[in-house]
C-alpha cells in the first residue's frame, strides 16, 4: 500500500469559491483572524497566570489591574473577531461589500481599509462620545 503525500495548499483561501475581486479581502480577513485568534490566546494564558500568582498586597493590585486590561483586550478581540467572521459570512454568501443601511456597493477604497466593515461611510455608525 503506497501512501500519496499531498502539499498543504499553501493558499487557504483557495478552499472557498469566492469571487477574483474578493480574493485580496479575504486572504486579508482569514490573515486578521488567525491574528486575532493568536493574540486572544495569549491575553488568556497570560491572564491564566496571572490568576495562579500569589504575590504581596501592593503586587496584587498591580496583577488585578493587569488582569482586567488582559480582559479587556480579550472582550475587544472577540468582538473584532465576530466583525471579521461575520465579514467571512457575507463573502461566502456573496454579499460582502454591499452596505447592510443602502444596499449600495460599498466604496473598494473603504473595503481595503476596513475589510470587515457593513457599511459605506455615510451610512456607518457615529461613534458616542
Amino acid at each position: 500500500m503506497t501512501s500519496r503525500s499531498r502539499k498543504p495548499n499553501a493558499n487557504p483561501a483557495a478552499k472557498f469559491c469566492i469571487p477574483t475581486k474578493w480574493q485580496w479581502h479575504l486572504k486579508t480577513l482569514l490573515r486578521l483572524r488567525a491574528e486575532l485568534q493568536g493574540k486572544t490566546r495569549d491575553h488568556l494564558t497570560a491572564a491564566g497566570a496571572l490568576e495562579k500568582t500569589d504575590s504581596g498586597f501592593g503586587d496584587r493590585a498591580t496583577d488585578e489591574s493587569e488582569f482586567e486590561n488582559l480582559i479587556s483586550e480579550v472582550k475587544s478581540e472577540a468582538n473584532h473577531l465576530a466583525e471579521v467572521d461575520a465579514a467571512l459570512e457575507r463573502l461566502l454568501a456573496g454579499t460582502y461589500g454591499i452596505c447592510l443601511a443602502s444596499h449600495q456597493p460599498i466604496p473598494a477604497e473603504r473595503l481595503r481599509a476596513l475589510p470587515w466593515t457593513r457599511f459605506s461611510v455615510a451610512h456607518a455608525p457615529r461613534a458616542r462620545t
